[in-house]
C-alpha cells in the first residue's frame, strides 16, 4: 500500500499548481497560522474547497478523499502569508 504524497506550499505565492492530472486530495495542515485571507483549494477553476482566514498551525482539514478531476491547485489571495501542506494522490497511483 503507497503512502500519500504531500506537498508544502507557501501562501504568499499567488497561486501554486501542484499536480496537473486527476488527483484524490486526503486533506490540509496547517503549518503556520494564516493571514487574514482565505486560501482556496481548486480543480482548476473551479473552487472545491475554503481555508478559512486566520487559520492557526497546528490544524487540519480532513477533505475525506476528494477526487479532483482536472488540476490540483492552491489560490490564496495575493497578500495572503503562511504556509499549508496538502496530503493527495494522484488518480491511478495507488493509496491508503
Amino acid at each position: 500500500m503507497a503512502e500519500w504524497k504531500h506537498s508544502r506550499v507557501d501562501t504568499s505565492d499567488n497561486l501554486t499548481t501542484i499536480e496537473s492530472v486527476a488527483c484524490l486530495v486526503k486533506g490540509v495542515y496547517i503549518n503556520s497560522t494564516l493571514s487574514n485571507h482565505v486560501v482556496e483549494i481548486m480543480d482548476d477553476t473551479s473552487k472545491v474547497f475554503t481555508i478559512p482566514a486566520g487559520a492557526t498551525a497546528g490544524n487540519a482539514y480532513d477533505f475525506d478523499t476528494t477526487r479532483f478531476e482536472d488540476k490540483l491547485i492552491v489560490d490564496p489571495d495575493d497578500s495572503s502569508t503562511g504556509s499549508i501542506t496538502i496530503m493527495y494522490n494522484i488518480m491511478g497511483e495507488a493509496h491508503g
